[in-house]
């Protein structure tokens, strides 16, 4: 009976602590676990909390990639992304059951193995723009494919409902992950990232949302892109945002509405 009482209490606890987690002012390192996960021979960090644990249905599987200044091995700083939070109090408020992974990468590598977060003082800066061109890094996308399928297997999620948002870095990643895996998720969200280096043909098959500021850095070339990919008969949900500069774009891309687009679709087993 003790035992009981003690689990009944941690529960209501957690709940508090993720029914909280809409102020801003509560820490979200609070409301999401310390997590680690060897792949291979290396160890990735990530943040995890289950939402709606007590719905009767299978867990979804919704992951956010970081951009470059959420880079490092603190497993903390991924977590000040305003997406985190977007993300976490619209899975809190439709009561959808899901468990909500936020990886970090390493701050020598990136999601898509192209242009590492840039530096300032031995460490990355959200100030600081990206170089031109492509410089080649370690990828850490076969990492979020791997906890991905960690979950599936040992959590029994479903593997019908995975989602993959991404922002700036992490919407490059976006990218890269629908490419390497084009069956696997069952929509995806791509903020202010940018396609480099890939084919079109695998990136029909991934439902798309995807913004980008007018005021952003190859602004048109992308716009070319969603077109071409359209015409292959992607569905590409494409919100170009008049006015937005790459940093409003990354910071408040992910409503509600957007959200909730991503969320309808689920794969065919």
């Amino acid at each position: 009976m003790r035992k009981i009482f003690i689990t009944l209490l941690a529960v209501i606890a957690a709940i508090g602590l993720q029914s909280q987690a809409r102020d801003k002012g509560v820490d979200l390192l609070k409301v999401f676990a310390e997590r680690t996960v060897k792949v291979d021979k290396h160890k990735l960090k990530y943040r995890e909390v289950l939402v709606a644990r007590h719905d009767t249905v299978k867990p979804a599987i919704v992951i956010f990639l970081h951009g470059g200044s959420g880079a490092g091995s603190d497993n903390q700083r991924q977590m000040e992304s305003p997406a985190v939070r977007q993300i976490y109090n619209y899975l809190n408020d439709h009561g959808i059951k899901a468990y909500f992974l936020v990886p970090q990468c390493d701050d020598d590598a990136s999601w898509s193995g192209y242009n590492p977060p840039p530096r300032r003082s031995g460490r990355p800066s959200p100030g600081m723009q990206r170089p031109q061109g492509l410089v080649k890094c370690p990828s850490y996308n076969i990492y979020v494919k791997a906890l991905a399928d960690l979950y599936v297997k040992d959590a029994d999620a479903d593997s019908t409902r995975i989602y993959v948002f991404g922002a700036s870095m992490g919407g490059d990643g976006v990218w890269h992950l629908m490419n390497d895996y084009p069956h696997y998720f069952a929509a995806a969200m791509a903020a202010a990232g940018a396609y480099r280096k890939l084919g079109l043909s695998n990136l029909v098959h991934t439902p798309v949302l995807c913004t980008k500021g007018t005021r952003e850095r190859q602004y048109q070339e992308y716009v070319q892109t969603i077109e071409d990919i359209k015409l292959l008969g992607g569905e590409v949900n494409f919100q170009p945002l008049e006015g937005y500069d790459h940093r409003r774009t990354v910071d408040e891309s992910f409503t509600p509405e957007r959200i909730e687009w991503v969320l309808s679709h689920q794969r065919k087993p």
